[in-house]
């Protein structure tokens, strides 16, 4: 519709400049005045569409970019591809209506168990601390940790892989940094979980908890520096060092020191994916009113922050 006016008001411009020979300073302040109305109306349109979607999606979903990292933009530009996005999306959406994955963040208890033909249950459970997620899309891994008899294990887990039989979270929380490989170094009693844990119920309406705690570091050496990063979790790391790896860290500085300085960096991870979120939350909505609209009842778009407003919004859809 916006295109058919603008391309009525061209027309008419086009008109008057063929009746005359000579184009006026009349009739050039008439042309700007209906192309500037035109685009003010536009523009009042889209931020009025963008207010309403903060209002309305952002109110259900507060943190969707740390709850949902598989649904984000892929950080290499060239990589953008909205029509792979939408195909790649709408399998994914699919995907998450025949298995339940809840929500999880990084430094979430959590519970995988997954089909294996080699066990006598045909089913292996494994109990660990979510310790990083990375990739997009049906790519999308996260890591758990956990410290079995001594021993240090990760595994790896694809999101979406069919073998995954049930996600469960025992403990929702999150931690300081979006990235606890430190673990590793760590003492292991920060990393020590029973197989027989029993599930924390989170409140109703509640916002996910913060664990501040800053765990202490076992003497180097280390699987990484982890001193020369900007880590928040990690409870004086300086002190614990020894004085041959003191003397050779002395004189290094931060290694992404640089970063508070780069403003296309910023912009990139504030700016730029708002407008994406907001989409892909109306996607999820959607999705989610067309398969309720049918057979199943399961969610997708979750948040136990607005649980409360959920539930009380379909009360008031029943009465």
């Amino acid at each position: 519709m916006r295109n058919l006016r603008f391309g009525l008001i061209l027309h008419r411009a086009r008109a008057q400049l063929d009746d005359s020979a000579s184009f006026s300073h009349t009739k050039l302040m008439n042309l700007y005045r209906h192309t500037s109305s035109f685009w003010g109306e536009t523009a009042k349109e889209e931020r009025k569409s963008t207010y309403l979607g903060k209002e309305d999606l952002f109110g259900k979903v507060k943190e969707f970019p740390l709850s949902y990292p598989d649904f984000l933009l892929s950080p290499v530009l060239n990589r953008r591809e909205k029509l792979y996005e939408d195909v790649i999306h709408a399998d994914m959406l699919e995907r998450r209506m025949v298995i339940e994955i809840p929500e999880f963040y990084i430094g979430t208890v959590m519970a995988v168990t997954c089909s294996d033909p080699n066990m006598g249950t045909r089913q292996r459970r494994f109990v660990g601390i979510c310790i990083s997620r990375n990739r997009m899309g049906l790519h999308h891994q996260f890591t758990l940790r956990n410290v079995v008899d001594g021993l240090g294990i990760e595994i790896m887990y694809d999101l979406y892989n069919p073998t995954i039989q049930k996600i469960e979270v025992l403990k929702l929380e999150k931690r300081l940094d979006q990235d606890l490989s430190y673990l590793a170094d760590a003492l292991p009693e920060y990393s020590t979980f029973p197989f027989d844990m029993e599930p924390i119920p989170h409140p109703i309406g509640k916002p996910v908890p913060m664990n501040p705690i800053k765990v202490k570091m076992r003497p180097p050496p280390w699987s990484c520096r982890w001193s020369l990063y900007d880590i928040k979790g990690i409870d004086d790391s300086w002190t614990h060092t020894t004085p041959y790896y003191k003397k050779k860290m002395a004189h290094k500085s931060k290694i992404d020191d640089f970063n508070k300085y780069d403003i296309v960096q910023h912009y990139r991870d504030q700016s730029q994916e708002f407008e994406h979120d907001i989409e892909v939350q109306e996607k999820m909505v959607k999705f989610e009113k067309a398969r309720q609209e049918t057979d199943s009842p399961r969610r997708i778009l979750r948040s136990v922050e607005a649980e409360r407003l959920y539930h009380r919004s379909r009360e008031e859809d029943e009465e």
